[in-house]
């Protein structure tokens, strides 16, 4: 799904301006994503920001219970180390779906976070399928034993 720059912008902005004007963004052409580098000292004004505003927060250990379209678009941005996280909110009547990738660098004093709208969406249905088929797995693990 395609957006003209206006609606995109609006989009976007639903999420950088409860950030602050602190950040500086810019556009990465490549990715279709929105991005911007931080230091350390703002990590948790911003993820306070980011859990009152998305839904779903995704972390290397709960990541498999997302539902398959949305590990399925974000692609290798699914497969999370320690401390990278994903946030997203499944699309409404006026906004598609969104996904903020959260990215520590190794040295741990700077931070990159990039905003990506989806082309699908999911649903409480969607996310409940995964934990269910997460417990799937779980109970035939230990049934194997």
């Amino acid at each position: 799904m395609s957006y003209n720059n206006k609606k995109q912008d609006t989009i976007f902005s639903s999420i950088t301006t409860p950030l602050g004007d602190e950040l500086t963004w810019r556009f990465e052409e490549q990715q279709s994503v929105l991005l911007t580098e931080f230091s350390w000292e703002k990590k948790e004004r911003i993820l306070t920001t980011l859990r009152r505003i998305f839904n779903d927060e995704w972390h290397k250990k709960n990541i498999k219970k997302a539902p398959k379209s949305l590990k399925y678009e974000l692609g290798e941005l699914a497969n999370l180390n320690k401390e990278q996280m994903i946030f997203t909110k499944p699309a409404t009547e006026d906004f598609p779906a969104l996904a903020v990738i959260w990215w520590p660098w190794g040295h741990g004093a700077t931070y990159s976070m990039r905003i990506k709208i989806l082309n699908s969406s999911y649903n409480d249905a969607a996310l409940k399928l995964g934990q269910a088929n997460l417990l799937q797995k779980i109970v035939q693990r230990i049934k194997l034993r």
